[in-house]
């Protein structure tokens, strides 16, 4: 197109050259003059043609890169979503693979099992700040507290959270019990908000970490007292 252009702008050059004489009882002045209005607006409407051309390449040029950044965005989030999911199965696998028999569950093997519960609660809680308990279901006692960490200060009455509650949550607070006890003995995630709106992330897969950590509990205390009955073991 740049070359039809260049053409015209050529013929205007030479308009005098090539008309040399009157047409159309037109002066030889008057035909030069119009020669030059013709390729004139010739060459204006060819590259307002190329403008238009142009402007249009643009849009669609915006709404592919809008497309392609939608996708990217889209991508970027889908393999962050797998990433947390092999993340999830990962540790979940963990936790369910990872409980030995009793005879097997050294001090070691113990610290490793609630760690891996722990760090699920992490992921699945949506916060770094919360406690396992172990409660008598008769008495109302704390047989045992786990922290996620030494900072942790969370004041919650213990009766609130027991199988016969459902989840419970506040602005501060969630509150996820076990779904059934064992020999009178449940456990209670109690999860302490890092924002008042936040939401209570997977509820159902924190009753099953709960029943995770009340059995390993369990399998301790039933170590212990195996002990206790048979010191030569």
């Amino acid at each position: 197109m740049y070359w039809i252009y260049f053409v015209i702008f050529t013929l205007i050059i030479f308009v005098p050259t090539i008309v040399h004489e009157g047409i159309m009882g037109l002066s030889v002045v008057q035909a030069q003059e119009y020669s030059i209005l013709l390729l004139g607006t010739m060459g204006f409407v060819l590259f307002g043609s190329l403008e238009k051309r142009q402007k249009s390449d643009l849009r669609e040029k915006n709404v592919m890169i809008g497309q392609m950044n939608r996708t990217n965005k889209d991508l970027a989030h889908s393999y962050l979503y797998i990433g947390e999911i092999n993340r999830r199965l990962d540790i979940i696998s963990n936790i369910v693979l990872g409980f030995p028999e009793s005879s097997q569950l050294t001090l070691k093997k113990q610290r490793e099992l609630y760690e891996s519960i722990m760090e699920a609660i992490r992921l699945f809680g949506k916060s770094n700040d919360f406690v396992i308990r172990f409660t008598d279901l008769n008495t109302g006692e704390i047989l045992k507290e786990i922290k996620s960490n030494d900072r942790v200060a969370i004041n919650f009455p213990q009766k609130d959270c027991n199988p016969e509650v459902p989840i419970l949550e506040n602005n501060q607070i969630l509150a996820i019990p076990s779904p059934k006890a064992m020999d009178n003995v449940y456990a209670c995630i109690i999860v302490k908000k890092d924002k008042p709106q936040q939401s209570k992330g997977d509820a159902e897969t924190m009753k099953v970490l709960a029943m995770q950590a009340l059995s390993l509990f369990m399998l301790i205390n039933r170590k212990k007292n195996g002990h206790k009955r048979n010191p030569q073991d």
